[in-house]
């Protein structure tokens, strides 16, 4: 996911030398990273988008878990561990310890960990074997797909599923002292993701590692990768898009502002729920295939049909305004 601003909220410390410890409180932890490379071996300027990509960093303390409120937090990481961390961090401090140039530590949320890496000293071809932390997934993203016979397609390609294979996926997040899995996926599972997670890039192949909630169905392995093909999750729901109505039922025109807000779509295929996140049960998604619903136009998935014009779209129950009938 490009971001038309780099923005990294980084607060920077000096520590003077006569401190020998520091110690990180509450979710926090503190991680040795070793200074950012700003140039190649052969002496090639590095270009700034390489040097922001995810970084490493060993941990050297924890914090002790008291937060406001009495509340606590459990660490899913302990001291010694590598982990791989977001670069587009809020609310990190870089701490400079005086009288000791070229160490570099970074105090940090527990929660702008992506995963834990396999070894000391690691790079990024060994992002295959990350455990992920928390809610997120590993995936080994699959690549965009050819369209058939070579036609030349006026305005560009036709915008696909983003899709990849499931390798690995983290414990889950803890409630209550215990994890709470993520059941929706299984390793080697076949799935469409929204949004952009951390996308790593190897030479090789490409890898995400993003938020189970940003996985929104299965696709069959051996097909076209075509939306309508999904079998959604959740909440999540197919549809084809429709021409909104100009005029009501009895005949009255539509408020010109109103119909440009909203726009009209069938349900093709709808996933089972939500489940409550206090009872744990089931609530029945509000919707089926064949329902004509009404939704405001904004921050939409739309996706290309293989037929010159058609529109397919993933919604979830939340953004659905009504259903409407003929």
């Amino acid at each position: 996911k490009r971001r038309a601003v780099e923005q990294r909220a980084e607060t920077q410390m000096v520590i003077p030398a006569r401190y020998k410890t520091v110690s990180a409180r509450g979710d926090r932890i503190l991680l040795d990273v070793p200074k950012a490379k700003e140039e190649s071996s052969g002496g090639i300027l590095l270009p700034s988008s390489l040097q922001s990509r995810p970084g490493f960093g060993t941990v050297v303390d924890v914090g002790d878990g008291e937060l406001e409120g009495g509340k606590t937090h459990t660490f899913q990481v302990k001291a010694g561990d590598t982990l791989l961390f977001t670069t587009y961090a809020v609310g990190r401090i870089k701490l400079k310890l005086e009288g000791r140039e070229g160490k570099e530590i970074i105090m940090m949320p527990e929660g702008d960990a992506i995963g834990i890496m396999p070894r000391e000293n690691p790079d990024y071809t060994d992002i295959e074997n990350l455990k992920p932390l928390f809610n997120s997934v590993l995936l080994r993203m699959a690549p965009e797909p050819k369209e058939d016979g070579g036609i030349f397609l006026v305005g560009g390609k036709r915008e696909r599923p983003k899709c990849g294979h499931v390798v690995r996926k983290a414990p889950g997040r803890i409630k209550d002292g215990n994890h709470v899995p993520i059941e929706s996926v299984e390793e080697n599972d076949f799935v469409m993701i929204v949004g952009g997670g951390t996308e790593i890039e190897t030479g090789i192949d490409s890898w995400n590692v993003i938020d189970a909630s940003y996985i929104c169905g299965k696709m069959p392995f051996a097909s076209e990768r075509e939306v309508y093909e999904l079998e959604p999750f959740d909440d999540w729901m197919i549809m084809k898009m429709e021409e909104p109505p100009q005029e009501t039922k009895a005949g009255l025109l539509l408020n010109t502002r109103l119909s440009g807000q909203t726009t009209l779509a069938v349900v093709v295929k709808a996933g089972p729920g939500i489940k409550d996140p206090m009872s744990g049960e089931l609530k029945p998604n509000e919707f089926e295939p064949g329902d004509r619903v009404m939704f405001r136009n904004e921050n939409l998935n739309i996706f290309d049909g293989p037929n010159q014009g058609d529109k397919y779209l993933l919604l979830r129950q939340k953004d659905v305004i009504c259903k409407v009938q003929e």
